[in-house]
Parts: structure tokens; sequence; C-alpha cells
């Protein structure tokens, strides 16, 4: 029998705790599924809202956004907002889109349309339409971009340069006419639309590169759309553009022969548009100023359009005249407003913004010279009428004044109303004359001239009885017979007759006996007693000696 050992070691139990393997797999879908949702949302782009007037074509979920036909964006939405009576269209944009988003980024749909820049987007007939965008380049990202209604005809980042023409009447134009250069498609019309405060069409215009250098500060721009017929007496003269503008519409511009060219336009540049090329010889500047005339007669005759002249050379036009005196005169003054524009183009300065102050300030010294306007005929036959302006040095004082923004040049009244006036201050003072006593005294005058008259005819008669007497009409003969006698008394008293000669020694035997009776005139002027006294005696003076007595 075997004895039990005491020295085996006993057993020791613990409890391990760990995780099981079968938990890995769930753990890396979770990584997997959190890195997928952030790839997700990392990648899901910038939402955007951009309005629209209606959503015809565009659906949640299918219409997408493109940037030259490459897909950028997709709409997440639409609905329709009530309160401004619009469509929100919510589109996510991609990632590597983002920085394109500025302030002046624009969308617009692209589906099938027909218009004067032709016919465009007929690939969206079998793929849908699409929303096209195009990038910006300046500004911060709004909350809400506006969709335009119609997509723009070219595209902002085409080198080029955008121009705005303003004009008083709407033109026969649209978006996508042709801009032209001496017959040569240049650019298009991109934007047409009206500003109801100036009351002015205004048509954005865009000349691509390289044309646009041929843009000037001095530049023309008209209106060449149809045909323009003119007849006058040199003949019909027809003048029309290109097949594209004669169907369409259309706008050319050029620089007018005789000017300088100017300088470079820039974006922005505001030009006027003028309906015809006729126009624009008659009224080239674009820029002017804006007067108030006051007449105090009768302007039957000025129209609007009628020239504005210093002595002769055209400064302006007539704007309009006012009918409604209400308007500009609060119905105090009854004189007729006409207002006018003054172009300092024609004054010799540059037909620009900036001048227009300068021009102001030289037509109010001249004011102050005494410049004033009038009314004169610029045609007998038609009695129209013109506005001259010219130098009236003895005019009362006056300054430009302004009245409800329009500055007033004083007027004076001229041609024959001043010829009119004057008849009329002269028969007023011939009114004022007193009459009745010239006439009482022109009768008395009278009444003595016809008795001076009578008295006359009583002379003549009696001279004419004269006349016909005997002893008057032998007195002709008688009197030849006396100047027979005078002459024959002259011929006995020429040097040459005895009677000459005898009375010519008779004066020199007087003239000798009076040469020796001036001595004994000298001794009785001396002495008068020389006669009754002899004369005492007076010795010889002897030279060089004594005188004794």
């Amino acid at each position: 029998m075997s004895k039990k050992n005491t020295t085996d070691p006993k057993p020791v139990l613990s409890a391990k705790r760990s995780i099981s393997s079968i938990w890995i797999l769930p753990l890396i879908a979770l990584c997997l599924g959190g890195w997928m949702i952030y790839q997700d949302w990392a990648n899901r782009g910038q939402l955007i809202t951009i309005s629209f007037s209606t959503a015809d074509g565009i659906e949640s979920g299918k219409t997408k956004i493109k940037i030259r036909n490459v897909e950028v964006g997709k709409v997440e939405s639409v609905q329709l907002n009530y309160l401004e009576n619009n469509v929100l269209v919510k589109a996510r944009i991609e990632p590597e889109v983002e920085p394109l988003l500025y302030s002046n980024t624009k969308f617009w749909v692209v589906r099938p349309r027909v218009g004067a820049g032709g016919v465009s987007g007929l690939g969206t007939l079998l793929s849908g339409a699409f929303i096209e965008m195009s990038p910006g380049d300046s500004g911060l990202p709004p909350s809400q971009y506006t969709g335009l209604e119609d997509p723009p005809v070219t595209s902002e980042s085409e080198p080029g340069l955008r121009l705005q023409l303003i004009s008083d009447n709407a033109h026969s134009l649209s978006i996508g006419d042709t801009v032209v250069y001496r017959g040569f498609p240049v650019g298009r019309i991109e934007q047409v639309s009206f500003d109801p405060q100036a009351r002015q069409a205004i048509y954005d215009l865009f000349i691509k590169a390289p044309y646009d250098q041929l843009v000037t500060t001095d530049s023309r721009f008209w209106n060449m759309s149809g045909i323009n017929l003119n007849l006058s007496a040199e003949g019909v003269k027809v003048q029309t553009g290109t097949l594209d503008t004669l169907l369409t519409g259309g706008v050319t511009f050029d620089v007018i022969e005789g000017e300088s060219k100017g300088s470079p336009a820039q974006d922005g540049d505001r030009y006027r548009l003028y309906a015809d090329f006729t126009s624009v010889k008659e009224q080239p500047y674009a820029f002017y100023n804006e007067y108030l005339l006051l007449f105090d007669q009768s302007v039957r005759g000025l129209v609007a359009g009628a020239p504005v002249e210093f002595r002769g050379v055209r400064i302006g036009t007539v704007e309009r005249i006012s009918f409604q005196i209400d308007e500009l005169t609060g119905g105090t003054d009854p004189r007729i407003p006409v207002i006018i524009r003054l172009e300092p183009g024609r004054l010799g300065f540059d037909d620009q913004q900036s001048i227009l102050t300068s021009a102001h300030t030289k037509l109010r010294h001249w004011v102050d010279q005494g410049m004033r306007a009038s009314l004169k005929s610029g045609n007998l036959i038609t009695g129209s009428l013109y506005v001259d302006f010219d130098l009236y040095p003895d005019a009362e004082k006056a300054n430009v004044i302004e009245f409800e923004g329009y500055p007033i040049i004083p007027t004076i009244s001229g041609g024959f109303v001043q010829l009119e006036n004057k008849l009329i201050a002269v028969l007023n003072k011939i009114e004022q004359l007193r009459v009745e006593p010239v006439l009482a005294q022109l009768d008395s005058t009278l009444a003595s001239s016809e008795r001076a008259i009578s008295q006359l005819t009583t002379s003549l008669q009696q001279v004419e009885i004269l006349a016909r007497d005997k002893h008057t009409q032998a007195l002709p003969a008688e009197l030849k017979a006396t100047l027979r006698e005078i002459r024959n008394a002259a011929q006995g008293l020429s040097p040459d007759s005895l009677i000459y000669q005898e009375l010519n020694q008779t004066l020199s035997t007087l003239e000798h006996t009076l040469n020796q009776l001036q001595p004994v005139i000298k001794t009785l002027d001396e002495k008068p007693n020389a006669l009754i006294f002899d004369k005492p005696h007076i010795a010889d003076p002897i030279p060089g000696g004594i005188n004794l007595e």
C-alpha cells in the first residue's frame, strides 16, 4: 500500500474577459458606413436657390445643371413662392464648381427657342430641358439667385466691350439683333429695357474683341433697321443696311468725318442712339444742358426741333414748348415756357458728361455780359421761328436763376416784335401831341398862302400886260443904242486915244507943280507966318568947327 504525495500543486481557477471575434464584422461595417456618409456629405456640394418666373421644363431630381454641356449639379426640389409670384428651385452644386459661384453668376433654362439670334436648344427636344450656369468673377454669392428668362446672347467670359445705348423713343430692335461696323457684324444686342424714371429706352450691347478697338468716345450709334427713304430737291435717296439688319434690325456706329477719333471706350460707357444717319448729322452731340426760356410774345411758328443759334451758328435745339404754364410757372406768370438744350460740343467743348458743368459756367458769364435769347423769323413764307442768342450791352442786368430744376436764361423781344413796339411807341407819342392848335395854325397858314397866291396871280397878270405894251417892247432897242454909245465913249478913253494922252500930260504937269510946292508947304508947316516975316538966316555949318551962334 502506497502513500499519497502531499507535495503536488493544486489548480487555480480564475475568470478571463475577452471580445468575441464575431463583433469585428459589425465594426468594420459601421466604419465603412460612417466613411460613406462622410464622403457623401463632403461630396454633396453647396445647395443654392434660384428663382424663376415659371418652372417650365424643370423637374425635381431630374433636371441637371450644366456648364458648357458638362453636368455640375442637379435640381433637388421645386416649390411655388406665392408671396413673390415666382418659383424657387433648390439645386445642389458639385464641390469643384463652388469656386465659380459669385454674385454675377447667372442661370437660365435651356429649352428650344426661335428668335432674332437664331434657333437654339434643339438638343433638349430629346434629352429634356436643363439649367445652364454662367460662372461669375466678382462679389460674394447671394442667398438667392434670380434666373434669366432669356439666355444671354454672349458669354460673360467672352472678351469684348459692353456698352449701353439710350434713346428717348423705342426703335425696332430686340435681343440678338446685329451690331455692324461699315457692313461687317461686330457684336449683338444683349438686353432691351425701359427706364420709367428717365423715360428712356436702354439697349445693352456687346462688341466682341478685337472689334472693340473701333469704339471711341466720339463714336456715334444709329439705327439702321429697314429702309430709309429720303425724298428732297436733290432727288430720291435710299439707304439700307445688310440683309440681316434689313430683315431683323440692327445698329451701326462710326466716327463722323472731320471729327477727332477720341479715346478708347470703356466698359459701361453710355451713348445716345440716333434714329438714322441724318439725325446724326443734324444732332451729332450726345450730351447737353437743358435751359428754360420765358417769352412774353407769341411763339406761333416755333416747334420742337427748331434750331437755337448764336449769330447764325447753331448751338442747340428746341426740346419742347410747354402749353401747361402751371407746370413751370405756377400759374402766376403769363409768359410761355420754352425748354431748349444747348450742346457744349457745338461750342468747342468735348462731347463728354464731365464738360457740362464748365459749359454752364461759361454761359452764366456771357449772360452777365448781356447775352439774351430772342425769337426770330427763319422763313417769311412758312412763318417758322427759331431761337437766337446775341449780346445786348444795353439790356438790363440779369442773372441765370433756377426754377423747378431748370436754369432760366433771360429773354428779350426781337425781330418784328421790336419793330412793332417802336411803331406803337411812335403812335403813342403822336396821339399825345396837341393836334388841334396845330391844325388851327395850319388852316391860318393855308389861308395866308391862298392870299399870297392870289396876289402873285395879280402881279403876273400885270407883268403880262406890261410886257405886251409897245413902249415896253421898244425898251430893248433903246437899251442897245445906249450900250453902243457907252462902248464908243469907252473906246475914246483907250491909251491910244487923244483924250487919254492929253489927260495923261495934264496929270504929269500937275504932279511936277505939286513937287515944287512941297518946300513952301514944309516952311509954312514949320513957321506959319513965313509969308509975312522972313525966315532968319542960318550960317552954314563948318565941318569940325564950332558953331559961333
